[in-house]
Parts: structure tokens; C-alpha cells; sequence
């Protein structure tokens, strides 16, 4: 009997440690924010492909925790992942006598140009609409969107998650890929 007790608490303790275990990760969204942004960022809960939650995250706390300078569940070893991941707009080059960290992230900036093919709000008299890399006014075309599905975004309004928002981030950087988006070869 005893013999059957030590095997069946064996056998609970691998399967618990079989489980996968839910993780924090960051995320991003090109769908519009309800303060104004073109693009959101998030920290999400996922589990198996399946986010089980989500918070939103400001810009300027995304860029802390993806720079390592602020505590992340998604970041726990505090790791810049700009730098990791080659982001080369958000992070100061290597022989930079100051060795920190930047405050912003100007890859940021043009999110919105992979959903729009011009700048979608209202202008100040005597500015001019920037134009964005889309082949569509409010959407990717779906030729656009089979390269970021590559990113895992499956619709326009779905979500970027983990390291593939920093290889977006990455891409976004190279010319070639700006015009292969746009349309070119």
C-alpha cells in the first residue's frame, strides 16, 4: 500500500512539472488606443498560444521594461531586448561614451504606416499627412498581411506577441524590407 501511495505522488509531481505554465509576455496591437495612439503595447498572460490576459502598457513603461531599467514579468532578467533583438533606432550605439539607455523608441513612431497609407488624424493648419506604407487607407492589404502574419498577426486588430514584436521592431529598420512592405520587390 505504502508502495502505491509513493507512486501515485511520484507520478502527480511529473505530471505538474509536465504542465506548461503560463508566461508574461510583451504584445503589441495596430489597432488604435483610446488615448490617441496609432498602435497599443501590452503585457499579456499566455499559455499555450492562448492569451488568458491582458494590460495595457504606456510607451514609456514598455520602454523601460524592454530596456531592462524597470521590473517585467515579460523581461525578468532585466535584459535590453532592444539590443538583443537588434533594434537598432531604440538603442545607443556599443562605443556610446554615455552606455545608457535611450528614452524613447522612435521605431515606435512609425507603427501606424504598416495599418495606414497616409497619417489618419486630423492635422494642425499648415501640416501635410505623412504618408504610411500601407497599400490600402485603413488596412494592410492581404499581401501585407501574409508578411506579418509572419509576426504571428493573423488580423489587423489581433496581436503581436513575445519575441516577434522585437523582430517587427527589428525589420521595420531595414529599407528592404520598407520596400518589399510597400510594394516593392
Amino acid at each position: 500500500m505504502r508502495t502505491l501511495l509513493l507512486l501515485i505522488i511520484f507520478s502527480l509531481g511529473h505530471a505538474a512539472a509536465g504542465q506548461v505554465m503560463p508566461r508574461m509576455e510583451f504584445a503589441l496591437s495596430l489597432s488604435p488606443s483610446t488615448d490617441g495612439q496609432l498602435f497599443c503595447l501590452f503585457l499579456v498572460k499566455v499559455k499555450e498560444g492562448q492569451v488568458l490576459e491582458s494590460r495595457p502598457l504606456t510607451r514609456a513603461n514598455f520602454i523601460r521594461q524592454a530596456q531592462g531599467r524597470a521590473f517585467s514579468p515579460a523581461n525578468p532578467d532585466a535584459e535590453d531586448l532592444f539590443r538583443k533583438f537588434r533594434v537598432e533606432a531604440c538603442t545607443l550605439p556599443p562605443d556610446s561614451a554615455a552606455m545608457g539607455f535611450l528614452t524613447d523608441c522612435s521605431t515606435l513612431d512609425d507603427l501606424w504606416k504598416l495599418r495606414y497609407w497616409e497619417y489618419p488624424q486630423k492635422l494642425d493648419a499648415g501640416q501635410r499627412a505623412a504618408k504610411g506604407w500601407s497599400e490600402k487607407p485603413l488596412s494592410p492589404s492581404p499581401r501585407q498581411m501574409e508578411m506579418l502574419n509572419c509576426y504571428g498577426l493573423q488580423y489587423t486588430t489581433g496581436l503581436i506577441i513575445g519575441a516577434e514584436v522585437f523582430h517587427l521592431l527589428h525589420d521595420m529598420g531595414n529599407s528592404q524590407w520598407v520596400n518589399q512592405y510597400r510594394g516593392g520587390s
